[in-house]
């Protein structure tokens, strides 16, 4: 072994060293291209994989020439052969791109590769170093180099298969890497350990650290399989259970990242397979980034997967990690799209308190493969109250705007198209939550798809201003897109505060043209409220003020939905003021509260991350108080369907009144922002000190509801709607949308759980303001012939699409000629007794 490691009297050549640093910074950051959305294509990455491969090999001839590399004693000149194992590392990664051998790395693995490449680059000078500088690198390597051996077992199944490879250009050879890198930290740690003993121990306590972290990581991998296992052991002991097994285990898992990871196996992380001759790749129905992490690969080889099914981890994601939009179901894939370009038109109406919002996306396909078809599903988040209006896909170079029709024929429609014929639909569905789900299909390598969606929003009021929120979305990745927003105002206002980058380009236009930005606002001053109305169908629609008022009230009953977001303080604080009356909890049955049991019953429901407080078992409601607090986090009603509660949801609630809710914290969780959407509760937003007062003056908000008015969410504004004879009107048409929305989601309720709750009634008033809601969606298919199969026509007697320079839609060129028509007739018999004198 001494023969083999014994450096024959060859000068030490610096340039060379220094020329491998260079190529190897030159080469990571060629590397990091597509990381920084430039060349994101595959035939670009692929590119940029011959590059990176040419350098290494570059490198490598530099060795041969020089004498520092022979095949006899590959390993003699380690200082040298590390730079190039660095080399050959990037060159690896750069072609998983193109051939995924393992999917991308986890965070915290790309980091440790990272270091490793660099201290293992530095080692190679290490005769300049100190000892303890040294000492720091091999124990670096040494953690380092428990991983490539871990990749070189991973890579064990296609060694045979790449000896016949290594012909074609060598590009088989990246197979051995880990191998190599394994061989030559063994030479170097006993090369060191020949020098100073020193460094032999710094090596194994770095190898002994990635051992022990593993260890600790597949015992708490174990411990939390056991607990998942025996609360579901706790929930088949249970009796009379409402609820799904998966809630019961959102609830008590803990909501950090190994549960996570736990809940993400075989969806997002790759697994082994049952044989071990191969690596299972994970599902495709979750639209997130597949990850190769080695610590899971281990735990579920050791210990395997939980006993749970696909649809329950989905669902304990979308619970707990609030992953609605990577659960989307998907008819294809999107996982080469990105978001390209972003037009953004916001028409601000400052006297009206209300904003229309336009946003034209282009989706790019960066396959290169002319027939990949890609499916693109974006997620938008609206302001409470808001309401998407319009929608229009670009076919054939031409804007298509979408028919209004009910969801059920949509989703047959986009289902039966997407599915089975492949052609061009686009579909805007309503979700829960102020959320709404686009769909775009076909995107192709060929040409990037354009689609625009409109939203009616009104403004946030905050003290005396007006707070407007940019419309933001998820969906294929923006890494990269430009976009241009434009803001217009339609009145004067004082007190504006634009972001810095807008710039006035025009009386009340305000322009920003960069890279997409999703995270802005502006504010200005409160003006009088217009008193104009928007005219339609015999009704008029006029915007009023609608602060929150107080009324008398006195609870009988105060109900606390406990959970983990409560603090003792705030518990012990509403205790002394409420343990005077009835005071009850939910722990899978109905409990009063005393001071023998608050204590023990506070202590188990703070456990639960998040609380479903079960209304339909409230005794008196609208004698009952909830107090309630959330971190954001629990299932969203339609999460619920068919389940007993949701049943007895549907039974119960719908002859009950309005029910009051405090919230101790701003935000409500997604099950009663929900109710909040469809006017089952009435809440008040506060803390512990404010309720004490409330309890003390006997005071509630006003939850009378009138049929003809609707509020606002928290704008402090509301519509009223008013039987007229006299048409017309000054006021956008967003005015009549937005009741519309708000009146149908009112008029739902409580029986959104109920088979039958989708009335014509609804659908007739959805149709009329042209609004996605519970009941109606926005879709654009390719032909008039589509339409007519699957019976979606366009109403004669509908706002139409929402417009940016206009009331709704102009009409159509059928609709004119019966508008001229009309005119000529009446304007005939008008004058025709002038003619006849």
């Amino acid at each position: 072994m001494k023969t083999l490691t014994k450096e024959t009297p060859v000068k030490t050549d610096l340039k060379l060293k220094f020329i491998g640093v260079g190529l190897i910074i030159v080469s990571f950051l060629l590397f990091m291209l597509p990381e920084w959305g430039i060349g994101a294509t595959d035939e670009a990455a692929f590119g940029l994989f011959w590059i990176n491969y040419s350098l290494t090999a570059v490198y490598f001839v530099m060795m041969l020439s020089q004498g520092v590399f022979s095949f006899k004693r590959p390993f003699q000149h380690l200082q040298y052969l590390n730079l190039y194992l660095v080399l050959f590392i990037i060159s690896c990664y750069s072609l998983n791109r193109q051939m995924s051998i393992f999917q991308d790395s986890v965070p915290w693995l790309e980091a440790f590769i990272t270091l490793f490449c660099v201290s293992l680059m530095i080692y190679s000078f290490r005769e300049r170093f100190p000892k303890r500088l040294n000492q720091f690198l091999l124990f670096i390597l040494g953690a380092g180099s428990i991983l490539w051996v871990y990749y070189a077992i991973y890579l064990l199944p296609l060694y045979i298969v790449s000896i016949f490879g290594v012909l074609a250009l060598g590009i088989s050879l990246h197979t051995y890497v880990p191998l190599w890198v394994v061989i030559a930290l063994g030479f170097s740690v006993y090369k060191a350990a020949s020098e100073k003993r020193q460094y032999l121990r710094s090596f194994v306590a770095g190898a002994a650290f990635p051992i022990l972290f593993g260890v600790f990581y597949i015992w708490q991998w174990q411990n939390r399989n056991e607990q998942i296992t025996f609360s579901g052991n706790d929930y088949v002991i249970q009796e009379n259970e409402t609820l799904p097994r998966w809630v019961k285990l959102s609830q008590q898992l803990p909501a950090d990242y190994l549960t996570e990871r736990i809940m993400k196996t075989d969806l997002v992380y790759q697994v082994p397979a049952v044989e071990f001759s191969m690596w299972d790749m994970p599902g495709e129905n979750f639209d997130e980034v597949k990850r190769h992490d080695p610590l899971v690969i281990l735990s579920v080889l050791l210990l395997g997967e939980p006993s749970l099914d696909r649809k329950e981890k989905i669902k304990i994601l979308e619970s707990m990690y609030d992953a609605r939009h990577q659960a989307e179901e998907r008819l294809w894939s999107g996982n080469n799209l990105r978001t390209a370009n972003v037009v953004s038109q916001v028409r601000i109406y400052p006297n009206y308190r209300m904003a229309y919002t336009e946003k034209v996306l282009r989706v790019h396909n960066n396959m290169t493969n002319s027939n990949s078809q890609q499916e693109a599903i974006y997620t938008f988040f609206l302001p409470e109250g808001s309401v998407v209006t319009s929608l229009s896909l670009w076919i054939n170079g031409r804007e298509e705007k979408g028919y209004l029709t009910t969801k059920s024929k949509a989703q047959t429609a986009y289902k039966t198209i997407v599915g089975v014929e492949a052609r061009d639909p686009s579909v805007v569905h309503w979700q829960e939550g102020n959320r709404v789900s686009v769909r775009v299909f076909p995107c192709t390598p060929e040409e990037e798809r354009q689609f625009k969606i409109g939203v009616t929003s009104p403004l946030q009021q905050q003290g005396d201003n007006l707070i407007y929120e940019n419309i933001y979305f998820t969906g294929p990745s923006t890494l990269g897109a430009t976009e241009t927003s434009v803001v217009y105002l339609n009145d004067n206002v004082s007190g504006l505060k634009m972001p810095t980058d807008y710039k006035l380009t025009r009386s009340n236009a305000y322009k920003r043209q960069g890279n997409y930005n999703q995270e802005w606002s502006l504010q200005f001053s409160t003006p009088t409220l217009a008193s104009g109305s928007f005219g339609f169908a015999g009704n008029n629609y006029r915007i009023t003020e609608l602060p929150q008022q107080l009324v008398p009230f006195a609870p009988q009953q105060l109900y606390l939905d406990i959970n983990a977001s409560w603090s003792e303080n705030e518990f012990n604080q509403i205790w002394e003021i409420a343990k005077q009356k009835q005071v009850y909890a939910w722990d899978g049955k109905q409990v009063q509260l005393n001071e023998l049991n608050k204590a023990e019953l506070f202590s188990l429901l703070k456990q639960q991350n998040y609380s479903l407080f079960p209304l339909h078992k409230i005794r008196n409601p609208e004698q009952a108080l909830v107090i309630s607090k959330s971190n954001g986090i629990s299932p969203n009603l339609s999460d619920l369907k068919d389940t007993p509660f949701a049943e007895q949801m549907a039974e119960t609630l719908p002859q009950q009144a309005t029910i009051r809710i405090f919230s101790l914290s701003q935000q409500l969780s997604p099950y009663f922002k929900s109710l909040k959407e469809l006017r089952v509760i009435a809440p008040m937003h506060g803390d512990a000190g404010q309720l004490v007062t409330l309890l003390q003056q006997q005071q509630f908000i006003n939850t009378t509801i009138d049929q003809n008015t609707v509020r606002l969410g928290e704008s402090g504004l509301a519509i009223v709607k008013e039987n007229t004879t006299i048409a017309g009107g000054t006021a956008p048409d967003h005015l009549l949308r937005l009741f519309a929305y708000n009146h149908v989601l009112q008029q739902i309720g409580a029986r959104y759980f109920s088979k039958d709750f989708i009335e014509d009634k609804l659908i007739a008033e959805a149709t009329q303001a042209n609004i996605v809601s519970p009941v109606s969606s926005l879709i654009v298919l390719e032909t008039q012939a589509d339409y007519e199969r699957f019976d979606i026509q366009k109403s004669k007697d509908s706002l139409g699409n929402a417009s940016m320079n206009g009331s709704g839609a102009v009409p159509e060129p059928e609709e004119w000629a019966l508008i001229i028509l009309a005119a000529l007739i009446i304007g005939y018999f008008t004058l025709k007794p002038y003619f006849l004198r």
